[in-house]
């Protein structure tokens, strides 16, 4: 967790750093700096691979998701009956209907928070995997479109949509995946 913050920080000030050594160079060379800001996540989740692999990832949860709505469904069909029979149940019957609907939604949510978490963390890998082709593909960029600086969205304390080549580099990965 330490040794996160300060790969952080050294990416705050890395990014501060190439900032002003673009503003320097433009200020002593009178040329125009070119600056973009991208969202790398979704430029990766946005690119052919990326939405394949997620579609991989949702088709593989597509059991657990069925069994979920079933339960939802159920829990559902125990609340309708409570509302329906409250008057013609005992105090007993009423708590023991009432306990077992807390029970199934405190699984349900349970079940939820574990598939979620789960999912979550493949798309991370997805991610992670396909980072060097973003890599790649901002390289490209750089040097096709002769961008000066490009910089993470989330490193950007104000930006424009003006400076969004989130959409470029996403086609950029795909043009480098044919």
């Amino acid at each position: 967790m330490i040794e996160e913050k300060v790969l952080r920080s050294k990416k705050y000030i890395l990014t501060a750093v190439f900032g002003v050594l673009a503003a320097l160079g433009a200020a002593t060379a009178h040329s125009e700096t070119k600056i973009g800001v991208a969202n790398v996540q979704q430029a990766i989740l946005q690119s052919e691979s990326g939405k394949k692999l997620v579609e991989q990832i949702n088709a593989n949860f597509s059991e657990q998701d069925e069994a979920l709505k079933e339960r939802q469904t159920e829990i559902t069909a125990l609340l309708e009956k409570l509302k329906k029979d409250t008057e013609l149940m005992s105090e007993q019957e009423f708590q023991s209907l009432l306990n077992e609907i807390t029970q199934k939604r405190s699984e349900l949510a349970q079940v939820f928070q574990q598939l979620n978490r789960l999912r979550t963390e493949q798309i991370e890998r997805v991610i992670q995997s396909l980072g060097p082709r973003a890599q790649e593909a901002i390289e490209a960029l750089v040097l096709s479109d002769k961008y000066d600086l490009i910089l993470r969205r989330e490193n950007a304390l104000f930006r424009h949509e003006l400076y969004d080549v989130t959409s470029k580099l996403t086609e950029k990965m795909n043009s480098l995946e044919q």
